[in-house]
């Protein structure tokens, strides 16, 4: 078979519903054999830039040499950093849905979300992705069936983006190419619009792929339009013998020397250890915080060597928080009543050093009423003269 390559045309939309356009494509087919689509998220311009942002790592990577997986994380990368850069894209993210053309006529199919892909052979469509969604991993699962999917109310839930974490898995599909074949690769804008049947009529009788593309969108609105609307269509044409190049001849100083690859880029590896490991550090400073604050606010009154101490933390100590002696009062557990010895001994615990001191003070006070002598009052004793007699009538 004469070796391939790839004729793309695609159109994007607004669509009938939305305010901006999220989604975005890129057609370097002749250049790079590399079509993808992507589908923004992030409310304000942030859906906007992070496909933006995504389809343009993808095709540095690819132009580079990187294969397509590879460039696939390093566009997570891409929009990562530029989400956490700045403020105003906090939490954007995108679905990305690529293919490249190897020189072994393979077309490899990278996906991250839930665009999709479908391949178009003999007039049969049959789609290459699965959705990274939630209620298609409940169809996969068997909590739902395909026609209960496609009115849930969820729909729109994924569960695989890129730029919402450092790591991302990136779905391929390797799909052999025969002359003819056609590949769409459209955002969920034209899916949740048009059923596969629809779809697959309007790519049969409309061959010119740009027109095709456009009647996909068309029907997409007219069916409401309720999102952006994207659709890339890819035809696999074999090359005529007298475009093929013939292969150079290398330099003898050169003939023995290995393919370069393109080195991956050290600073993916840092930047993604240090999205990991930062909060980590931050959580684990904020924790050692709480509980140091934890061991350290409070207080109790206990026993340090036969006295009655008032100490600051808690008592045992937290996690190498040892409570210190805030003050020794001069009071023995010896002179205490029997109660009041086992408040101690248990170490009575307080909110606060005055509650402390007031308690302490109330030990104390009773203490020196047990201590101090009483002073009695003489009573004169009783006098024992006879009373005398009252005088008589008169």
């Amino acid at each position: 078979m004469s070796p391939l390559k790839l004729v793309a045309a695609g159109v994007t939309d607004v669509g009938r519903v939305r305010d901006g356009n999220e989604d975005d494509f890129l057609d370097q087919a002749n250049r790079l054999g590399l079509v993808a689509v992507a589908d923004g998220m992030g409310g304000h311009r942030a859906g906007e830039v992070a496909s933006a942002t995504a389809l343009e790592a993808l095709r540095a990577a690819v132009a580079s040499g990187q294969p397509l997986r590879d460039a696939i994380e390093g566009a997570n990368d891409a929009v990562l950093e530029k989400s956490v850069s700045d403020q105003e894209l906090h939490g954007m993210g995108t679905t990305l849905t690529a293919g490249m053309l190897g020189s072994d006529g393979y077309l490899v199919v990278g996906h991250v979300g839930d665009s999709r892909a479908y391949l178009v052979r003999d007039g049969e469509l049959t789609q290459i992705t699965n959705d990274h969604s939630l209620v298609e991993e409940m169809v996969r699962g068997g909590e739902l069936t395909p026609e209960q999917a496609e009115v849930h109310p969820r729909r729109s839930i994924i569960t695989r983006a890129l730029g919402i974490d450092p790591q991302v898995e990136v779905d391929e599909y390797p799909i052999e190419l025969q002359p003819g074949d056609r590949i769409l690769f459209c955002s969920d804008g034209l899916t949740t619009m048009v059923r596969p049947d629809e779809i697959a009529s309007i790519l049969s009788r409309e061959r010119e792929p740009k027109r095709a593309a456009q009647l996909l969108v068309d029907a997409a609105n007219a069916a409401g339009g309720e999102d952006n609307i994207t659709a890339v269509i890819v035809e696999a044409v074999e090359i005529p013998a007298d475009e093929v190049a013939a292969p150079a001849v290398p330099d003898d100083d050169t003939s023995e020397s290995p393919p370069v690859k393109p080195p991956r880029r050290r600073g993916r590896t840092l930047f993604r250890v240090l999205v990991w490991v930062l909060p980590v550090l931050v959580v684990l400073a904020i924790a050692i915080v709480a509980v140091g604050w934890y061991a350290r606010n409070t207080y109790f009154v206990g026993v340090n060597k036969g006295e009655v101490t008032i100490f600051k933390g808690r008592p045992g100590g937290v996690l190498g928080w040892d409570p210190t002696v805030e003050k020794h009062t001069g009071i023995k557990t010896t002179e205490l009543l029997e109660g009041e010895q086992d408040d101690v001994k248990a170490d009575k615990t307080f909110s606060s050093r005055s509650d402390a001191d007031d308690y302490v003070a109330r030990l104390k006070r009773g203490v020196q009423e047990r201590t101090t002598p009483t002073t009695t009052i003489p009573v004169p004793p009783e006098s024992t003269e006879p009373p005398i007699p009252a005088p008589p009538p008169s």
